[in-house]
């Protein structure tokens, strides 16, 4: 009955059931420090569905008229807000910010400043 117990231990340590006894301790995460936001997604991140204002933010290539549309819960279960940024005469552009801990993130734009 021994000679059995030896293959089946050896596979378990094997296939990584057990703690590594040699392995150094995981390091402490270190929080992911905060960029600040720009202005339109500040003024996003501030108010709810129907703010409307005109804000200067050269990260959306200058004067931007901005509208929040509302919030919602992503796939993921992270709380969002959408709103419409337009510059006339360029197409609208919608922005997506998502909770990130105590603060927001803006979501990967898909239209935007430079794209044709």
């Amino acid at each position: 009955m021994r000679i059995f117990l030896v293959p089946v231990a050896l596979c378990m340590l094997l296939s990584g059931c057990f703690a590594n006894p040699f392995g150094t301790p995981d390091a402490p995460e270190t929080p992911i420090p905060e960029t600040p936001l720009s202005p339109v997604p500040q003024f996003i991140s501030m108010n709810n569905a129907g703010a409307q204002a005109s804000i200067d933010d050269p990260a959306f290539g200058g004067l931007v008229d901005v509208m929040v549309e509302g919030s919602f819960t992503s796939a993921s279960g992270r709380d969002c807000r959408r709103a419409v940024v337009s510059q006339p005469p360029h197409e609208a552009e919608i922005v997506v910010l998502c909770r990130q801990g105590e603060g927001w993130e803006l979501m990967p734009r898909v239209w935007g400043n430079g794209l044709d």
